[in-house]
């Protein structure tokens, strides 16, 4: 793990010259923890792609990704390359960064935008004299957080918040547990409102509770955060026992994950890291690969009617 700038460094320019061959790739906006400076030992390569053409061939860029990983992962250390979601074409590139805040917030419903604009937030071209990714990267970083983009943002995640809260609860006696990932899903968007509010962006998702309070800390709004943080099944105090009940592949992970974080200085807990970690792939084995879940999901939520009616209360608050 002591070379993992290099590492990540080499791979991001193999990733940029294997993809940058796919026809019609113009260039490739670096973003992610990456693109901002804040790498660290886990972190993704994510890039946002731009193609020349109107109608991008996004399956080869898919292939050509996935054999990277494949190779990547076979070499001795995986590594997650995102990208292929979030892509654009240089003619919206030219039309967006001619544009105002508002021609990006017409376009909220499409998730290339609305979750792009944060991804690619102080992010950079991956090649320096790539001037129209560059011009691409500074507009997103300097529209991210105008006044107009913010208040739509928090839109946007307030009606997330507010179906999910209603979809849990019109599901909590017949199926308890969707209602219980319906809850967790509605207090996660929550918390997006909350940190659009307080003018903060939500980082790498192997870190993000713990970055939650810190900036709830800052803003003074700990006793917020911590409900919230509970009603998400992500407080730091339950996930002690949830660890015990950890596959070995997740309290692999655990271990990787507060090693890389202790390497890069960050003042992290034990209990705050296998939180994180808990958080974070009870989201992702949820989405992707339910066959996976076991108890250290904590669902459902024992607590579910009380947490339930917290959260409406916080939501409308």
């Amino acid at each position: 793990m002591q070379r993992w700038k290099e590492l990540l460094d080499e791979r991001l320019h193999e990733a940029v010259a294997v993809l940058g061959a796919v026809p019609g790739i113009r260039g490739f906006l670096v973003g992610g923890s990456i693109g901002r400076g804040e790498a660290w030992p886990m972190s993704d390569i994510d890039l946002l792609p731009v193609f020349s053409a109107a109608d991008p061939d996004l399956a080869a860029l898919v292939h050509r990704r996935d054999g990277l990983a494949h190779w990547w992962a076979g070499s001795g250390r995986a590594q997650s390359l995102d990208v292929g979601g979030l892509a654009f074409t240089a003619a919206e590139v030219r039309e967006a960064t001619a544009a105002g805040p508002s021609w990006v917030i017409a376009r909220f419903g499409e998730r290339r935008w609305f979750h792009g604009l944060d991804k690619a937030y102080g992010g950079h071209a991956a090649e320096p004299d790539d001037q129209l990714v560059a011009g691409f990267a500074a507009w997103i970083t300097e529209t991210r957080f105008h006044p107009d983009v913010v208040a739509a943002r928090i839109g946007v995640w307030r009606q997330q918040a507010r179906r999910c809260l209603s979809e849990a609860v019109e599901a909590q006696e017949a199926d308890p547990g969707r209602a219980t990932d319906l809850m967790r899903e509605s207090a996660r968007a929550l918390r997006m409102v909350l940190l659009e509010e307080w003018g903060e962006r939500m980082g790498s998702m192997g870190r993000e509770w713990t970055r939650f309070e810190r900036m709830a800390r800052r803003h003074g709004h700990s006793q917020v955060a911590a409900r919230v943080a509970e009603i998400a099944g992500a407080d730091a105090y339950g996930a002690a026992e949830r660890a015990r009940h950890a596959p070995v592949w997740l309290a692999e992970r655990i271990d990787l994950c507060l090693a890389a974080r202790q390497l890069v200085g960050e003042e992290v807990t034990a209990a705050e890291n296998a939180r994180d970690q808990l958080a974070a792939f009870t989201v992702i084995v949820g989405r992707h690969e339910p066959h996976l879940i076991g108890p250290w999901i904590a669902s459902p939520d024992p607590r579910l009617e009380v947490h339930l009616a917290e959260l409406a209360d916080l939501i409308d608050r």
